[in-house]
This record gives structure tokens, sequence and C-alpha cells, in this order.
């Protein structure tokens, strides 16, 4: 059984934006190591202002929980597609099943019939 295109569709529509989500995480977190690193190199530790230190830690976490909001967002979109899909696929699998019984039922009863006409 395939899945609805439209499903398909809607799953893969929200992967570019996961994905871009992600590749800018990963590009924040790796420029903060090299500011870090080049902070390090520059000076000691304590002549960086522990306040502006902590306002730049508070933004990047501002900013981090504003991009995990959208992933769950689209994550709560392509659950509820994927839940409605596999809904869809079970009252297929249902209707599938009983027309299967009742033809096999149909053809038991045809061949009752045929053989005791055959042995009359």
């Amino acid at each position: 059984m395939a899945l609805d295109p439209t499903t398909v569709s809607t799953v893969l529509s929200l992967l570019p934006t996961i994905l871009e989500q992600a590749n800018k995480t990963i590009d924040k977190i790796k420029k903060g190591r090299r500011k870090d690193d080049a902070a390090e190199g520059a000076g000691a530790p304590e002549t960086r202002d522990p306040a502006a230190r902590i306002a730049e830690l508070e933004t990047a976490a501002m900013q981090q929980a504003e991009a995990v909001k959208l992933l769950a967002e689209q994550h709560a979109i392509t659950i509820d597609a994927l839940r409605k899909e596999a809904a869809r696929l079970d009252r297929r699998l249902r209707l599938m099943t009983a027309v299967a019984m009742a033809g096999v039922a149909l053809g038991l009863g045809g061949l009752v019939i045929a053989l005791n006409l055959l042995f009359r």
C-alpha cells in the first residue's frame, strides 16, 4: 500500500525547513565556540564583562528556544499528517480484508454448489 501523495508532499515540504533550522543551530554553536576560542587566546577570561556574556547567553538561549518551538510545531504537523494517513490505511486494510473474506465465502459456497451438482 502506498502513502497518500498529499501526506508525502506535506512531510517532504517540511524537511527543508527542519534541515535549515538544524544547520542554523549548528552554525551558531560553531560560531560560539570560535568566539570562545578567540576570547581565550586574546586575553584572560577575567577581562570579559560577565554581564555582557550572560546577556549573550540569554539571547542565544531565546533564539534556540524559538528554533526548538518551530521544530516542535513542524514535528506536530508531520505527526498529525502521518496519523491521518495511518488511520486511512487502516480503514482501507479493514475494507480489503472484509472484501476478501466475502470473496472466500462466496467462492466456497459456489464450490459446494458445484460439487453437489457434479455428484448427483
